[in-house]
């Protein structure tokens, strides 16, 4: 009898144990995943300001020929100008590409954790439809500015560089459930 008091009693303390560590500071499953959903979002957010700042007059052709010219002279010597102009040009269009590739993939990842089963083709159509909306009022608000240029081109190469992140994450996506399926079937020794 005094045994089995005494093993109801350590269950006891060990259950109101659990009960306090569950309580004491470590936050529950849903209000962790709300923070990583926010964190997440937050993320987009912050590189879409990024990608606004860098679509500023502050960043237009004069403004970054000056930072990149003295780079291109360094790297590759004397070179004439046309040479030097079609390198430029090609770092800043370069530029477009990553920038929203990385919009892409940051909007992918938000939009895979924020829903509730994982939508590997929504989370790709959200990521294209924001890169799209962003790319399009971004190269908008430059045709009215004076320092620059808006161009229905680079609004392609931007939707080109989304594309080409969504693109390699569903694919890598697919593989990576193709080399689950296959670790997960019985293999012809084990059927053996």
């Amino acid at each position: 009898m005094a045994a089995s008091n005494a093993a109801e009693g350590v269950s006891r303390v060990l259950a109101s144990s659990k009960a306090n560590q569950s309580n004491s500071g470590t936050p529950s499953r849903p209000k962790r995943r709300k923070r990583r959903i926010g964190l997440a979002w937050a993320l987009v957010a912050i590189w879409a300001a990024v990608i606004w700042t860098l679509g500023g007059d502050d960043f237009s052709l004069t403004q970054t020929s000056r930072t990149i010219s003295p780079w291109i002279e360094w790297i590759l010597g004397d070179i004439d100008g046309r040479t030097k102009w079609k390198i430029f040009l090609a770092i800043r269009k370069s530029a477009h590409f990553v920038e929203y590739a990385i919009l892409a993939l940051l909007t992918f990842r938000a939009a895979l954790i924020s829903a509730p089963r994982s939508q590997l083709a929504t989370a790709g159509w959200i990521a294209l439809f924001l890169v799209a909306t962003l790319a399009t009022a971004d190269e908008a608000r430059q045709a009215f500015s004076t320092a620059r240029s808006g161009s229905p081109y680079d609004v392609l190469i931007d939707l080109t560089g989304g594309a080409a992140a969504v693109i390699g994450l569903l694919t890598i996506g697919r593989r990576m459930r193709l080399i689950g399926a296959t670790s997960a079937a019985p293999s012809a020794n084990e059927e053996s």
